[in-house]
Formats: C-alpha cells, structure tokens, sequence
C-alpha cells in the first residue's frame, strides 16, 4: 500500500474543508471535534495548513499531541500558515501539493467550497484506478446530498459509491477511518 505511514507509524489522515467557516458554525466545532477523535487516537493530522475548518481539526489534534502536517502554497502570499501546524510542506503548485494529498492513509472532507470538491473530486478519481490509494470519508449531510446528486446526474455506479462513503458525524467517521486503514479497496469497486 502506497500511503504516507510505514509499518508501525501513525497513520496519517488529511482534513480538507473550508478555510472561511469559523467559529460559531458548527462545521468549526466539528472539525475541531475530528482533529481531537484523531489525535487522542495518535493519528497524524495533514491539512491544507490554513485557517478555518483546517485551522480547527489542527488544533483539535495538536491538543491531543499528533503531529499536524500543513500543505500550503507558496503562491498563496496573502495568507498565514496555521499556529497549529507542527511541520509545513510548502507546495509551489496545485499538483506538488496534491502529491502530498494523495500520500496520506485516508482524506476526510469536510464542509466546504470548490477547493475542497476538486481536491476530494482527485482522491475518489485516484481510488477507482490506483491500487492502495489514500482513501477517502466525506463528513455530513451536505456531502451526503452532494453524493446522491453525484449518482443521480453522473456515470457513477455503485463500486464508485462505494469508495466514498458518508459519515454523518465525528462518531461515526471514526470507525470508517479504522476499517479504511485496516483495508485495501479493490479499485474496481
């Protein structure tokens, strides 16, 4: 399994989601809820390395003592890095970064814009074709809804449903992390 973890190594689980929800939405509570379920659990957290949602899950973890990894752009002169993060892996572009990504064990959406669609969007794709890709767990209703607009208006089936399964809350990703880390999925569904 190519992944971001050795054998005996934390797994590693990238946050993606929105860097402009902040508190009191209750997507920030959330986010900070995920990171700390995966830090008390001595998961690694990796997150787009800004604010918002990212900034939430990376404190919510770095307070449980993981290591928080940070993706962000050089480009991206105009935004701060997050406190929370332990270590930074500055990406010049949109496919560095995503490299980065894809490594990881499992990649959690949360709520959030087009930024977060495509890079979700890239872990499904990767999963239909490329044995021991990162896998991914959408979080919430919202991605719940998307999903079962996905099925209905694409050519998806049920295999590719099947790669992106929907928690509707922290309690409940938390064993779909496990089993998807215990796991290897056949890429042809």
């Amino acid at each position: 399994m190519a992944t971001n973890s050795s054998p005996g190594d934390a797994p590693t689980a990238a946050i993606i989601g929105s860097a402009r929800l902040e508190p009191p939405d209750p997507a920030w509570r959330q986010a900070f809820a995920l990171g700390s379920a995966l830090g008390a659990r001595g998961w690694r957290v990796m997150t787009g390395g800004y604010g918002g949602l990212m900034g939430a899950a990376a404190q919510g973890a770095r307070e449980h003592g993981a290591t928080v990894i940070g993706l962000p752009m050089r480009g991206w002169a105009g935004l701060t890095p997050s406190p929370w993060c332990t270590e930074l892996r500055w990406a010049g572009d949109y496919p560095e970064r995503l490299r980065h990504l894809l490594a990881a064990d499992v990649v959690v959406a949360l709520p959030g814009g087009v930024g977060t669609l495509g890079e979700a969007a890239v872990v499904w794709s990767a999963l239909q074709t490329e044995p021991g890709a990162a896998r991914l767990v959408l979080l919430g209703a919202r991605w719940r809804r998307l999903r079962e607009a996905f099925a209905a208006e694409l050519v998806i089936g049920p295999g590719d449903l099947r790669l992106a399964p929907v928690a509707e809350d922290v309690d409940d990703v938390m064993p779909l992390l496990e089993q998807a880390v215990a796991t290897c999925p056949d890429p042809r569904g």
